[in-house]
């Protein structure tokens, strides 16, 4: 027995359709909702962790000082302007020795490094960095004293409307 063929209609068509977009639609938070698989204590650390050790070795960072100025939601990923700040009062006994900015996302976690003396006035930059997808920039000073310094930013990186 055949079974005779039936042409598609537009109304086959919208329906299909509209079944591909609700499943689009929720496919991203369905991938949210999913548990995050437990962290390996005995995993090395993330990249952008071993690359500001380095630096510090073993001295605590303290949080605060640091006024780092990045949007929330950059639509370029390529061009994403930052202003930093760190409240110092750049005398010959206290200033700011470095300030670095790493990221915790791109395959390089370093973005730059800035060097100032008492004689630079303050210590604060303004520039544009490039930001692979959505993560947390973090900004370390490091004083005279060889103290140092942290604060961290996330930014939401979108390219065309869509979130990364």
């Amino acid at each position: 027995m055949t079974v005779p063929h039936r042409a598609t209609t537009r109304r086959d068509l919208l329906i299909a359709s509209g079944t591909c977009v609700l499943a689009a639609g929720i496919m991203p938070f369905a991938l949210l909702a999913q548990e995050k698989a437990p962290v390996d204590p005995a995993a090395p650390p993330p990249a952008w962790q071993t690359a500001m050790r380095t630096v510090t070795g073993d001295a605590k960072v303290a949080e605060g000082r640091i006024t780092l100025e990045v949007p929330e939601i950059a639509e370029n990923g390529n061009v994403v302007p930052f202003n930093i700040t760190v409240d110092s009062p750049m005398t010959d006994a206290s200033f700011v020795r470095s300030l670095r900015l790493y990221s915790t996302g791109n395959p390089q976690p370093l973005i730059a490094t800035f060097r100032f003396s008492p004689d630079s006035g303050r210590a604060q930059v303004s520039s544009r960095f490039r930001l692979a997808a959505s993560q947390d920039i973090v900004a370390l000073a490091e004083l005279a004293d060889g103290t140092f310094l942290t604060a961290k930013k996330n930014i939401k990186v979108t390219i065309g409307g869509c979130g990364g």
